[in-house]
């Protein structure tokens, strides 16, 4: 038995009459929107974490920067309510779907009903007779059910050997899992398919059927399962909803990762502060072990993706993503459009780079090509500025004197560059109404100069390479330097708090603090410009309470 939902196929041929797996009610819900075609107009205003997790295209962040050949076929184990089959149908030639559940199979269909290229089959994949053999085969957040649907006595390890066996000669699996040993389980967040704490830590005594694996435990059964060849990426915060993808070759460092609060699903307890044990992390070289979740490419041994950055939670018109790429022997960095509306955007980071290049003559200005409608420049190797700060977390007269050395020799404007401040209505367009008086200006101004964009490279000069908010107009010079100072504040607040406030602290470099309400109101209007109401995550964030026993 077959159905068609627009273009979409579904083959009944090996369901069984009922669902094995559902969310419950929720999922009548999502049928209803997707039949509407309400998606976006739900997401954005539900605070439900199916919600976020079935129809949020952040869930595309985990593969869409994957290289797939627009003639090849993929097979989706556990295609769910289709949140990745819509990105797979519209990079490879032939999306089939396995799903246990109809109404899962159901949402799918009608939300990708345009897609001509997939086709649900509906069943346990066991059951299913699959004689063709694919280019990829997906099991992202499907491989630890393995339990509880492969009727044999190593689940997991007869997954992948199933799996295996539908590939082609060159053929790849990829999988996402959570890490058993992520730094998010540590420190009080419940296991995903549990519920509840330190299951993974206990090694799964709670609930035998179910099981995450650490980053050895993995290649161990790789290996038992023939595969020699694989590449790990590590998602953060997750895989679920990514932000950042990283790579073996490119780990984050101490200052990176601040995801505290970041908690959707379900209230936490924190037992120690996030950025601290993360920062130790990174600095020892244990991030691996350590990362909250895993995806792998087996198959692949390194592949030429370093490193992923998504912005999706601007305006359709700035949303891109940042890649650090292998061509050659060379590392470049790649800003990419993730629609056609952001394509002016990455477009105008040529000519920003035009505009800025001369600008603070102390900082070399990477410049960088455009290429098939992508910008692309060379990858400086060395630290981010922002991260050699870290050395400095402890003293704050040292963070201080630092921060100053820095802004005076490398970021204030020649006096050739000043020019006095005087409003405008682009001004007013982008940074609202309110600004400070008798201030000085740059007729171009990089408003993004902070201390995460600047780079020292391995010969000791500053390098400047991101030019996506240069305005050529006039903007009161000490907003950039207190956006600056106020980041970077807030990057190591959880060390330099006991010791200073973070009004204290932007006095104490230098900001007038008669211009400090001005400067946070300017910040707002300019969140709005570029995000406007795509911040709904915060509709979804779930209560976060912090241990006594951690630094306040």
């Amino acid at each position: 038995m077959q159905k068609q939902i627009g273009n979409v196929i579904l083959d009944y041929t090996y369901y069984k009459g009922r669902d094995l797996y559902s969310d419950g009610e929720i999922e009548d819900f999502l049928l209803h929107i997707v039949k509407t075609e309400k998606e976006r107009e739900v997401l954005y205003t539900s605070s439900q974490w199916p919600v976020l997790y079935h129809l949020s295209d952040i869930r595309e962040n985990i593969i869409e920067w994957y290289p797939f050949a627009s003639d090849s076929s993929v097979l989706e184990i556990g295609s769910g309510c289709g949140a990745l089959t819509g990105i797979l149908s519209r990079k490879a030639g032939h999306v089939t779907c396995i799903e246990l559940s109809e109404k899962r199979s159901l949402i799918n269909a009608y939300r990708n009903k345009g897609s001509s290229n997939i086709k649900i089959l509906l069943g346990n994949f066991q059951d299913i007779e699959i004689d063709e053999k694919y280019d990829y085969v997906t099991l992202i957040g499907v491989w630890e059910y393995s339990g509880l649907y492969v009727e044999h006595p190593t689940p997991y390890l007869k997954m992948l050997e199933i799996v295996k066996s539908y590939l082609k000669k060159d053929g790849k699996i990829i999988i996402a899992i959570e890490n058993k040993m992520g730094l998010k389980y540590w420190n009080g967040a419940s296991e995903d398919h549990t519920g509840k704490l330190y299951s993974g830590l206990n090694d799964y005594t709670d609930c035998p059927k179910l099981r995450t694996f650490s980053k050895p435990e993995i290649e161990c059964i790789l290996k038992e399962a023939g595969i020699s060849e694989y590449t790990f990426y590590y998602p953060m915060p997750d895989y679920k909803l990514p932000e950042t993808i990283y790579s073996d070759n490119i780990l984050p460092m101490p200052g990176w990762e601040r995801n505290y609060g970041k908690d959707y699903d379900k209230c936490r307890v924190y037992n120690f502060n996030d950025a601290v044990m993360s920062d130790q992390v990174c600095q020892d070289r244990m991030f691996p072990y350590f990362a909250n979740s895993f995806l792998v490419i087996a198959g692949q041994r390194e592949g030429q993706n370093y490193f992923e950055r998504y912005n999706r939670q601007r305006k359709e018109q700035f949303r891109i993503k940042t890649e650090i790429i292998k061509r050659g022997k060379e590392r470049l960095v790649k800003k990419s459009a993730l629609n056609p509306l952001a394509q002016a955007h990455i477009l105008h980071l040529k000519s920003n780079e035009e505009k800025w290049k001369h600008a603070l003559s102390n900082i070399k200005h990477v410049e960088g090509y455009l290429e098939d409608g992508d910008y692309i420049c060379p990858y400086i190797e060395g630290e981010d500025l922002e991260t050699v700060f870290y050395k400095y977390r402890n003293d704050i007269e040292l963070f201080a004197e630092k921060y100053s050395y820095y802004i005076q020799n490398y970021f204030m404007p020649s006096k050739e560059e000043v020019v006095p401040f005087k409003s405008s209505e682009n001004f007013v367009t982008v940074f609202g109404e309110q600004y400070p008086h008798d201030q000085k200006s740059m007729e171009c101004t990089n408003v993004d100069m902070i201390f995460s964009n600047v780079k020292v490279g391995e010969d000791g000069q500053l390098y400047c390479y991101d030019y996506e908010w240069i305005f050529d107009f006039p903007i009161p010079y000490e907003y950039v330097l207190w956006r600056g100072a106020k980041i970077l504040y807030e990057k190591y607040m959880a060390y330099l708090k006991r010791m200073i406030s973070k009004q204290e602290f932007l006095v104490k470099v230098g900001i007038s603090q008669e211009n400090i309400q001005i400067y946070e109101a300017m910040e707002r209007n300019f969140g709005r410009y570029v995000t406007e109401n795509q911040k709904y995550l915060h509709n979804y964030r779930k209560s976060s309470i912090m241990q006594a026993i951690t630094i306040t």
